[in-house]
């Protein structure tokens, strides 16, 4: 899927379906550190190409983030090999993984996981937050691409679950 080997997500639209799915894993990296982060680069236009997922590596996983659509989200574990090509639907973008690429996300490696949390905005299944030791970190989706956030955004039309 989205021109990556092996990478074969489920597209979850409900926060039910990801704490029957993926609860226990996600509350497995609470404690673990950061070890990298990469993301998909677009060479020509030498910028993020925030379609694809956002992984962040552990000692012993990855973990694999990605918004696809306006309320579908997907969560997966060590499926993406960053070492492979990426053929995004046979396009002319030539991209490849990039590790620690991003500013925004330098100041979250080597922290330590505190705590996963679920976020909906609007009634809909948006991100996956990690608060660190000395930090904050989310993947949502940003109306069918990732965005990255490094403070957590409040509001009455937000709702975090703990897992």
């Amino acid at each position: 899927m989205l021109g990556i080997k092996s990478y074969n997500p489920k597209l979850y639209t409900e926060l039910s379906q990801i704490i029957k799915d993926q609860k226990i894993r996600l509350q497995g990296l609470k404690g673990k550190k950061i070890k990298d982060i990469w993301v998909a680069w677009e060479k020509n236009s030498d910028e993020w190409f925030n379609d694809l997922p956002v992984i962040i590596r552990f000692e012993d996983c990855q973990l694999e983030l990605c918004a696809y659509k306006s309320g579908e989200y997907a969560i997966t574990f060590n499926q993406i090999d960053l070492t492979e090509e990426i053929d995004y639907y046979g396009t002319d973008f030539l991209l490849s993984w990039e590790q620690n690429k991003l500013m925004q996300l330098a100041e979250s490696i080597n922290k330590r996981i505190d705590k996963v949390e679920m976020i909906e905005y609007l009634e809909q299944l948006n991100g996956v937050s990690l608060h660190l030791g000395e930090g904050y970190l989310a993947v949502c989706n940003g109306l069918d691409e990732n965005v990255i956030y490094n403070n957590r955004v409040e509001g009455a039309q937000y709702k975090f679950t703990d897992l």
